[in-house]
């Protein structure tokens, strides 16, 4: 029973490592320095016309934050009169978000969103689930349009010259 036990317990392990393993470039850095990177691994299509005019696909990206971001989202819970526990050992979140490009139009909605602090791990209520989809359209120059055609490039197979805040 114990060996039992123990083998199931290593596979759980390696298999949450191997979930970890994820392939973190960085892809832009916000208003407030904060880094975003992209899990270029995760990329996944649910579906897509031939011509590609329709797509629905998504990815994980992760915000490292800085003291500047840190400081920023506290004082946006501290207006709305929230503040989560451990909000002030944030150090990252990790975010799935889904993206569709119906015609001209694109779109996004976050399904998950993680927060951990610098030790790794998980911050109680700053974990964020949506198990319907609310599509709201991508603004232009957002960091969702970066993260957007950043996803869209992999999806599409093309090698891509990436660009900056500068470039939007």
């Amino acid at each position: 029973m114990r060996k039992v036990f123990l083998t199931t317990l290593l596979v759980i392990m390696m298999s949450a490592a191997t979930a970890l393993a994820a392939s973190w470039t960085q892809i832009y850095t916000d208003d407030n320095d904060n880094l975003i990177y992209f899990d270029t691994d995760s990329v996944s299509v649910t579906s897509m016309t031939e011509n590609r005019d329709e797509a629905t696909f998504c990815a994980m990206f992760r915000m490292d934050y800085s003291d500047k971001g840190r400081q920023a989202l506290i004082d946006w819970y501290r207006d709305y009169s929230i503040m989560p526990a451990g909000i002030e050992n944030l150090s990252y979140d990790v975010t799935t978000i889904h993206f569709k490009k119906d015609g001209d139009k694109r779109y996004y909605y976050i399904s998950e969103r993680v927060s951990y602090n610098s030790y790794g791990s998980q911050i109680e209520g700053m974990h964020y689930t949506n198990a319907e989809a609310t599509w709201q359209e991508i603004p232009v120059g957002s960091v969702v349009d970066v993260e957007y055609f950043e996803t869209l490039l992999i999806v599409d197979g093309k090698r891509y010259k990436r660009i900056d805040a500068e470039g939007l």
